[in-house]
């Protein structure tokens, strides 16, 4: 949704990139993870969250004013080293990479924080990435401790349901965005 309200309005206002490359770069790591450790759960819904997660990079950086040279460079590098280690098969290695760039992205969107307090506002914070980003640490967090019984799945996860909750009370404090049509384009 956030994607495609930046294609809308053709600006990213005052959106960080941070979200959708972190997103991009964990779904492709956990994707390894998945297909190395053979469970299609895994697997899945992250080779799918690749597309999504390119499809928002690109919409992002189709109207983005610069390019965010050093997150992009620091994305490909991660990711460089998850393909090798995955062709060497070492999921172990794997997960610990996934379990610190799944923190940055749940809690990527509080990249903003300091606007959002500022401002009291939560113009500068996703509602709708926020929200799945709550709901997704959520579920991984019960698989991770009630299925799959893999704390390379629910440590990250538990983390990032606090780094969601916290996202969560920032609307409950200042409420949600305005809607995007009773927002001067500046902002967005």
């Amino acid at each position: 949704m956030t994607a495609r309200g930046i294609l809308e309005d053709k600006s990213v206002g005052q959106l960080s990139p941070l979200p959708f490359v972190s997103l991009l770069t964990n779904c492709i790591i956990w994707s390894f993870y998945g297909l190395l450790r053979k469970d299609s759960t895994v697997l899945v819904p992250n080779a799918i969250g690749i597309v999504s997660g390119l499809g928002c990079v690109l919409a992002y950086q189709k109207h983005a004013t610069s390019f965010p040279t050093t997150l992009y460079a620091g994305a490909s590098l991660i990711v460089l080293v998850s393909t090798l280690l995955a062709f060497v098969g070492n999921y172990n290695l794997i997960g610990s990479i996934g379990c610190g760039l799944a923190v940055v992205v749940m809690g990527s969107p509080l990249a903003t924080l300091k606007t959002v307090i500022q401002s009291r506002s939560t113009a500068a914070l996703p509602f709708p990435t926020s929200f799945m980003g709550f709901c997704n640490s959520l579920s991984w967090s019960a698989y991770g401790l009630l299925v799959a019984n893999d704390v390379m799945i629910y440590g990250p996860n538990l983390v990032g349901l606090f780094l969601s909750s916290i996202q969560m009370l920032l609307f409950a404090v200042f409420g949600l965005p305005p809607s995007r049509a009773a927002l001067p384009k500046s902002v967005f």
